[in-house]
């Protein structure tokens, strides 16, 4: 049998002795180090710094604090010379007793929840008829100065718009329609102006005056306004040859009272730009014609247009035209002619043919020649010459 020989290793011996020795060092160093009792502030100290260099963990100082409450009254403020208990304060670990606090902590008490109403649910009734009571209306109260004004009904308002009666003429119209003097020497007196000094001094030294402005008139040599006369006020300008010119109202004044040798008026209407300077006539008398229609009129009057009175390229709806018939050929207020283009060739392209324009109401007549309202226009360049057609007429 073979002979087994066991070597033990130096190594490992060496290793073992090591280990014991080693013991005995490895348990004193496991014993924690002493931490002292109490503590003497010192100037600058603070609880953190405390638990840091005494305690070895800032983290503490809310135990040293636990610990002096009988002598702390604020954990920020520590007055040098004071001594703190620090006996109890083990790193990692709670004081074993805690002793009260001097103030207890002031904790925000809990919002109320109200608790849920309970809900009882009304008898069914019976379904009654809806009645709707409309409330009287208040007269606004004649002391106040801002007293607000009746609502008014936008149905009824529609109702009294639609429903208004026909009128083929209307003052409006007929006075601030202009004509052709025709070559008769006319009364004109002269505006002077504003009763009133301007306030401001424009530059042009011509005041406008407006609705309600009380302003002086000369008038014409020998002739003298009473109170009461309405007077329109006028600018002339030149007319077609033989038709003399072209008279455009831009308001109208009524005569109050007598200053001197001027009468003293106020301005009713307003149709354009009223200057000083411009020129006054008294007014013609109007009769509205009633509510009837014009009738058809078969091979009626034919005449021409002379021209417009104001100075526009193409004619428009409500615009003013003066046509060579007046009331010797028969021409009346009401009357409807119809502007007609004439057949006639034109070179290098197609021929004219006889077509509808426009369609004209006579509003103003004087004895060769008659004002007309555009009522509606088709083509709107409507040169002077163009043929003018009678079509309706107002019955007499």
């Amino acid at each position: 049998m073979p002979r087994t020989t066991i070597f033990r290793s130096n190594v490992s011996l060496a290793l073992m002795l090591l280990g014991a020795a080693a013991g005995p060092l490895s348990a004193a160093a496991a014993q924690p180090t002493a931490k002292p009792a109490t503590y003497t502030v010192k100037p600058g100290d603070t609880l953190v710094s405390i638990a840091r260099q005494v305690l070895g963990d800032q983290a503490l100082w809310n135990q040293i604090y636990q610990l002096n409450t009988d002598r702390i009254s604020d954990p920020s403020h520590i007055v040098p010379g004071q001594v703190l208990r620090l006996a109890a304060v083990e790193k990692g670990s709670e004081p074993a007793s805690k002793p009260e606090p001097k103030a207890p902590a002031i904790v925000a008490p809990k919002p109320a929840v109200a608790e849920p109403l309970e809900i009882t649910k009304p008898t069914p009734q019976p379904e009654r008829p809806l009645v709707v009571t409309e409330p009287e209306p208040q007269e606004p109260r004649s002391d106040s100065l801002f007293a607000r004004r009746k609502g008014i009904d936008a149905r009824s308002a529609l109702r009294t718009y639609r429903e208004q009666p026909y009128r083929p003429l209307r003052k409006g119209e007929f006075y601030s329609a202009g004509f052709l003097t025709e070559g008769e020497s006319l009364p004109f007196g002269q505006l002077l102006g504003s009763v009133t000094p301007q306030q401001i001094r424009n530059l042009s030294e011509r005041s406008t005056a407006t609705m309600f402005t009380a302003v002086a008139i000369a008038p014409p040599p020998g002739a003298q306004y009473h109170v009461g006369d309405s007077l329109l006020v006028v600018q002339t300008f030149e007319g077609p040859s033989g038709f003399g010119d072209i008279v455009t109202p831009t308001g109208m004044v009524r005569v109050t009272g007598q200053s001197g040798n001027q009468a003293l008026a106020t301005v009713v209407s307003v149709y354009g730009a009223i200057r000083n300077g411009q020129q006054t006539i008294p007014i013609e008398k109007f009769s509205d014609g009633g509510s009837t229609r014009a009738q058809p009129v078969a091979n009626g009057l034919t005449g021409a247009i002379l021209t417009q009175r104001e100075p526009r390229e193409l004619k428009h709806p409500q615009g003013f035209l003066f046509i060579d018939k007046g009331s010797k050929d028969g021409v009346a207020r009401g009357d409807v002619f119809e502007v007609r283009r004439d057949v006639r060739p034109r070179a290098g392209t197609s021929d004219t043919v006889d077509e509808l324009m426009a369609v004209l109401q006579v509003v103003h007549v004087r004895d060769r020649s008659a004002t007309v309202k555009i009522l509606n226009v088709i083509s709107p360049d409507i040169p002077p010459g163009t043929r003018v057609k009678q079509v309706g007429k107002l019955p007499s």
